[in-house]
């Protein structure tokens, strides 16, 4: 059975990027739809099938040089010419390069491809060893979080009105893999969008702005108009999250890219049934809202790869629940204020400040739950690659920083993080990054985070930080009041997690192979 990947930011409206989930492989074999292979890569699905749900997509080998490269053409400037390429990108552990020879590129070409005028390399090899540094706590028993799916982004502008392609390429020199294998970078995801109503320079996080005329939906809420509209939809799904607006400072979209999902062959549905083929949820989470409340619906399904469960194994340390399909609403306040009786959790959960079950939610609808399990012991060595499993409700939750949750925006820990979700008393979770290259856990002085994860600027207002690596990882409380609607939502049973300690034998679903498989059967 051929495999569905997951849906990436490649399968957006608007894409010009053909085959961006890199499922369709070319006519010939060997190689994706519509790509250029050069080099040291080859395609694949980018995983062990048995373990894990992943993407197809081509491996970056360990040694040498090589590249993988699409040119699009029929390049329109009436809405600008600003544009976005991002793709997503796993450095396993022992890839190395040296002379920081690992690259995103964009080159310029006119007259049907016959004229070539210049183009924008931009370095990425320091991100992964940024990560390394930073994120590396992340993973189990505080190793081995740095390799997981992220989103890597360059911004560009066409340089002359003559410019009709341009070829976007992933590629790496120099290579220097450690070990006695070969590792790997692996790519899949390509996106190349157009950033209608920026400046002249490129855009970024910090630069984005509503194309039309905001209308206030709430707090920091807005709907970015389109000409003529004078009121906002009464809810907001894949088709318009690009214009549901956050504003903390800077205007982001939150839920863009993040509001469909695929339920895989072997998970469950509604029902309790054992789903035998892949099956698209267009509407795994819509958001609409009230006078007081942003109100989610969630099917709970994650829009990343996952460990395969129950887990192949047995004995201590092996989930044996399913991840399945659910039917969940949950509010958010819109105006979270302080609670002045509030208190932080203690290291061992005596005091409950945190309900077992969710506590938060994430921007692609999967839930965040406080950092214990059943036995009140640290949950979070028991996870797979990209921070989550099932609990006994097979609900699929996390425990800690999602590094794998996509973002509008690459965060490369040059500019502070992104939102990446709320807590149930409305106040925003942001990413780690406080600033360039200073995580908010190791800040110090009045502007430290306190025991809730949280601190104020005037810019955010009160918010949460995750803090890899770090106790409680998320919210260490509830800083605000929940919606007396959530409060009366039925609680999941005691215990977030499965019984039993430590990690599945191997790390969070065992190492990605060398190199790519060929195709599953």
């Amino acid at each position: 059975m051929l495999l569905t990947p997951f849906l990436t930011p490649a399968q957006t409206a608007g894409d010009f990027i053909k085959n961006g989930d890199f499922k369709e492989g070319s006519a010939e074999g060997g190689a994706p739809a519509y790509y250029q292979l050069a080099g040291n890569v080859v395609y694949g699905y980018l995983a062990d099938p048995a373990k894990e749900f992943s993407y197809w997509g081509v491996a970056l080998r360990g040694f040498g040089t090589g590249s993988v490269s699409q040119t699009v053409d029929g390049v329109d400037f009436k809405a600008g010419r600003q544009f976005r390429f991002t793709f997503r990108g796993l450095p396993q552990d022992n890839f190395f390069v040296t002379d920081d020879d690992l690259y995103m590129k964009v080159e310029f070409f006119g007259d049907g491809g016959r004229t070539s005028f210049d183009g924008k390399v931009k370095t990425i090899y320091p991100e992964v060893e940024q990560a390394r540094r930073d994120m590396t706590v992340n993973g189990v028993r505080h190793t081995g979080g740095a390799a997981v799916w992220r989103t890597y982004g360059l911004d560009f502008a066409l340089p002359f009105p003559q410019v009709t392609e341009v070829r976007v390429s992933v590629g790496f020199g120099h290579g220097a893999s450690r070990g006695a294998a070969l590792t790997n970078f692996l790519v899949t995801g390509f996106s190349l969008v157009q950033i209608p109503g920026q400046s002249a320079t490129a855009a970024t996080s910090e630069t984005f702005r509503p194309q039309g005329v905001p209308i206030p939906l709430g707090g920091r809420w807005f709907y970015d108009a389109k000409p003529g509209e004078t009121a906002a939809p009464g809810a907001f799904d894949e088709s318009n999250a690009g214009r549901l607006l956050y504003k903390a400072g800077t205007w982001s979209a939150p839920f863009e890219g993040n509001m469909t999902a695929w339920l895989r062959a072997g998970e469950k549905d509604l029902n309790g049934n054992i789903v035998t083929e892949d099956r698209f949820i267009p509407d795994n989470v819509t958001v609409r809202f009230d006078a007081t409340s942003m109100i989610v619906h969630t099917h709970s399904i994650p829009n990343h790869p996952t460990g395969k469960f129950p887990e192949q194994g047995f004995g201590r340390g092996f989930n044996p629940n399913y991840i399945q399909e659910q039917e969940n609403t949950y509010y958010i306040p819109l105006n979270p204020a302080e609670n002045p009786d509030h208190f932080a959790t203690t290291l061992d959960n005596s005091n409950h400040a945190l309900p077992m079950g969710p506590i938060g939610i994430a921007v692609n609808g999967v839930v965040f739950f406080n950092p214990f399990d059943m036995g009140n012991a640290d949950a979070t060595d028991l996870m797979d690659r990209c921070c989550g499993h099932p609990n006994p409700d097979n609900l699929y939750h996390y425990h800690k920083y999602p590094i794998c949750v996509n973002s509008p925006w690459s965060d490369e820990g040059t500019t502070p993080s992104p939102v990446i979700g709320w807590a149930f008393d409305g106040f925003p979770i942001y990413g780690p990054y406080e600033s360039a290259g200073v995580m908010a856990k190791d800040l110090q002085g009045a502007n430290s985070l306190n025991a809730f994860n949280m601190h104020f600027d005037s810019d955010r207002g009160w918010h949460y930080h995750v803090t890899p690596g770090k106790f409680p990882y998320i919210i260490g409380g509830y800083w605000g009041t929940e919606d007396p609607r959530d409060r009366q939502r039925p609680r999941h049973p005691p215990g977030s997690a499965f019984s039993g300690g430590g990690p599945p034998r191997g790390g969070p679903q065992g190492p990605f192979p060398p190199f790519p498989p060929g195709p599953p059967p």
